[in-house]
């Protein structure tokens, strides 16, 4: 028989109770309450702002939750991306834009609880050195100084110190823009910039069309006639730059779809095209059939100055243009005139990914994951390596074309952060923020320096450190340091290191200076 219970009216209430709130409990016991802890969220990117080379930008770290971590993204540039997660360790990769990036870590529980972290990294150089003219974005504002017989300063005019002496720039001069500049590439005496919205513009030198704004309309400068442009003007049909790189007389320039586009000279193929023919406007770099499944995106440029190269986000690195000096890696030296039009992948060794690339004039410097140096090329100047003062007519020492990709054995000890070059000098950033020369670099300080081939890192620059940004001239440098102040070295050619009217032509500086800009 079934037996009918008597009706509560409190036990109903309190199961109604039980029904409405959930999670917060029932009765005496035998619920939870409410998850109102967030989770943990940590990663050290957040506590600094890397000034980078390439597009693409991995951020790690850890998070938990005391019940359940659901996710972690990544919000940046109005897109979210979501973290791999292994455990609590979290990974995401994403591809920025040129300039400043700010992005927000979002760890996400089961419940809906959030935990933020915003943090920081820009893309490209903000100083800049050319052969002897030099440039930097503070507070927004581009600031150049040094050489100016091609109008490569941007400030609308041809100068030299022993000719105009009241208008030469010999220190930092503010330049008029047409569009707020946030990075920034010199090289010999022509100058292209990346505004904000990812436009490309170039102003100075254009004898070989480095200048990508077409043939005609150009100014004169010096003894040559229609060679220069004295007006800062966009290279029209390449919207979405996201970085750009100028080589001796031909520039690369990376869209935020991958694509890679060159312009200038192109006497042995370094712009890709597929031809030896110089090109005044924009052209498609074209890998061939076969490598065209194999290349991934790229992610970096760098061109120097008759050889090109593009990194892949698979840590593949690309090649083209001149073989002299193997700058191409190949394992052997071309001829001084045959060309190489398209790309060939550069043969590393088995499990090498490479994340960042520099060059100089003939040789190539190529970062690997785990922070060694591989490199290869011109090392006449021992800008590969151990064929300077020690080494040279030893036998230990390396050869003066180093024909293959070699593992610079100092950074087994030393893991690189960056590598940077031009000319004949090389540089490393290691991790305690200090930049250290070796091939060809200026020993005495004072007119009549005599250069010294340095066969490895040497601590040159011991008042220099937390260094973000570096760029090498031909015969000087430009250094952007964590706290935003700059600095220079080396020659001061025709003013190139901003130190003032009193600094001009020594022959070399090797204590940096510190050039002061207008307010």
């Amino acid at each position: 028989m079934i037996q009918v219970k008597s009706f509560d009216p409190r036990a109903g209430l309190l199961a109604l109770s039980c029904v409405a709130t959930l999670l917060a409990g029932c009765g005496g016991g035998g619920g939870e309450d409410k998850d109102t802890t967030p989770p943990t969220l940590e990663s050290a990117a957040t506590l600094a702002e890397p000034v980078l080379q390439q597009t693409r930008y991995t951020i790690s770290g850890s998070a938990s939750d005391d019940k359940a971590l659901a996710s972690v993204v990544l919000s940046l540039n109005g897109q979210t991306t979501n973290a791999a997660l292994n455990g609590s360790a979290f990974s995401v990769s994403v591809d920025l834009k040129a300039g400043r990036n700010a992005y927000t870590l979002i760890a996400r529980d089961a419940a809906g609880n959030e935990t933020r972290l915003d943090g920081r990294a820009y893309l490209g150089h903000r100083v800049a050195g050319g052969n002897s003219h030099s440039g930097a974005i503070v507070n927004g504002a581009l600031y150049t100084w040094g050489r100016n017989n091609f109008g490569q300063t941007g400030l609308g005019f041809t100068s030299a110190v022993a000719t105009d002496a009241a208008t030469h720039p010999v220190a930092p001069a503010r330049v008029t823009t047409p569009a707020s500049f946030v990075a920034l590439a010199f090289n010999q005496n022509h100058s292209l910039a990346i505004d904000a919205d990812g436009k490309l513009w170039s102003w100075g030198d254009d004898t070989d069309g480095q200048l990508g704004r077409g043939s005609s309309d150009r100014a004169s400068c010096g003894s040559s006639t229609s060679n220069c442009r004295l007006d800062i003007a966009q290279v029209t049909g390449l919207d979405g730059v996201v970085a750009v790189s100028a080589g001796y007389n031909h520039v690369l320039a990376l869209k935020s779809d991958g694509s890679v586009w060159g312009f200038g000279l192109n006497d042995l193929g370094q712009l890709g095209d597929g031809s030896s023919t110089g090109r005044a406007t924009p052209v498609q770099v074209v890998w061939a059939s076969a490598d065209s499944a194999v290349v991934g995106r790229i992610v970096q440029v760098s061109a120097a100055s008759k050889s090109s190269y593009a990194l892949d986000d698979k840590g593949q690195l690309w090649a083209w243009g001149r073989n002299q000096y193997a700058n191409l890696g190949q394992g052997s030296a071309g001829t001084a005139t045959a060309v190489q039009a398209t790309p060939v992948r550069v043969p590393l060794p088995e499990g090498v990914r490479i994340v960042s690339v520099a060059n100089g004039r003939d040789h190539v410097l190529a970062l690997a994951s785990d922070g060694k140096v591989y490199a290869w090329g011109l090392n006449a100047s021992s800008q590969v390596g151990f064929n300077g003062v020690v080494h040279k007519g030893q036998p230990t020492a390396w050869a003066s074309t180093v024909v293959s990709p070699t593992r610079l054995p100092w950074t087994d000890s030393h893991p690189a952060v960056e590598v940077h070059g031009n000319g004949n000098t090389s540089y490393v950033r290691l991790a305690d923020g200090k930049v250290y020369p070796w091939g060809m670099y200026g020993q005495n300080e004072g007119t009549g320096t005599v250069y010294a081939n340095l066969d490895e890192p040497e601590d040159k620059l011991t008042t220099l450190s937390q260094i973000v940004d570096l760029s090498v001239g031909a015969l000087h440098q430009v250094a952007l340091r964590a706290d935003g102040q700059i600095f220079t070295w080396g020659w001061s050619f025709e003013g190139s290191l901003g130190g003032g009217s009193s600094t001009i032509n020594t022959w070399m500086y090797n204590s940096p200076l510190n050039p002061q800009f207008p307010s």
